[in-house]
């Protein structure tokens, strides 16, 4: 395939996934890897892409930090979709940690009612929600107050997460890129969110495929720290298995 096509089939996926490998799209055009890396390069000049770890993007993959109520209002169908899948990995006894992200804050949305679980959050929405249900014991992190996030941070916050450990941790991100791994767009948050990980047997990360391939100022661990990432179906394949390959269960909401 001539270069000019080769470059317009490299944007047509990009528009229809917003995510591409280049090792998926080598094999589709039949030609090498080497060959893929110099036409994201030539994209990357003409302002067509972004390139990235093993892939590109038609999107800056440079996040900042936004307040809850503007994220609230993104991809909320993916959203409800993810959180909803999530409350059926909580069982009975579980001990566990929500982290402060509008995806985790939907999970309160579906929570298992009939369950004795104990929470442990940073999010000021999630403790003040959780305390309707009769059966769920909340422990809400203290510290300084992220007007943004509405959730907690700092000195205090980290002290009581080095002091407690739970089961499982449902975790919203702001990237995650193969390189980078997963991050956030706040160092308070993103340190939080690193002793969150340090004391847990299990960490499911919460994004729709918009976050794939971002990166967010704050890096919190390497993708290998990951047990589960729960994402939706727009999820192209290629992204999926290269997932898997670092030992991440997908599940698809």
């Amino acid at each position: 395939m001539r270069l000019v096509k080769r470059h317009q089939y490299i944007l047509d996926k990009l528009k229809n996934e917003n995510y591409v490998l280049v090792a998926g799209i080598a094999k589709e055009l039949n030609v090498s890897e080497v060959t893929i890396r110099k036409d994201f390069n030539l994209l990357e000049k003409k302002g067509l892409l972004f390139r990235n770890h093993g892939g590109a993007t038609l999107v800056n993959p440079y996040v900042v930090d936004k307040p809850l109520s503007h994220k609230q209002h993104l991809n909320k169908s993916e959203k409800h979709l993810i959180s909803m899948k999530a409350t059926n990995f909580i069982e009975d006894n579980d001990v566990i940690i929500l982290g402060s992200g509008t995806t985790v804050l939907n999970m309160v949305e579906h929570f298992p009612k009939d369950k004795n679980i104990t929470v442990i959050t940073s999010s000021l929405l999630i403790a003040s929600t959780l305390c309707q249900y009769e059966k769920v014991n909340v422990i809400q992190i203290g510290g300084d107050v992220r007007k943004s996030s509405q959730s907690t941070v700092g000195p205090v916050a980290q002290e009581l997460m080095q002091e407690i450990s739970a089961n499982k941790l449902f975790l919203g991100i702001d990237g995650l890129d193969l390189d980078f791994g997963i991050s956030t767009s706040n160092n308070a948050e993103a340190y939080l969110n690193k002793l969150m990980i340090k004391n847990v047997s299990k960490t499911y990360i919460l994004a729709d495929h918009s976050k794939f391939g971002k990166k967010g100022l704050s890096h919190i661990c390497p993708l290998k720290d990951i047990d589960f990432i729960i994402t939706n179906k727009n999820l192209n394949e290629e992204t999926k298995t290269t997932m898997e390959k670092y030992g991440i269960q997908v599940i698809l909401a």
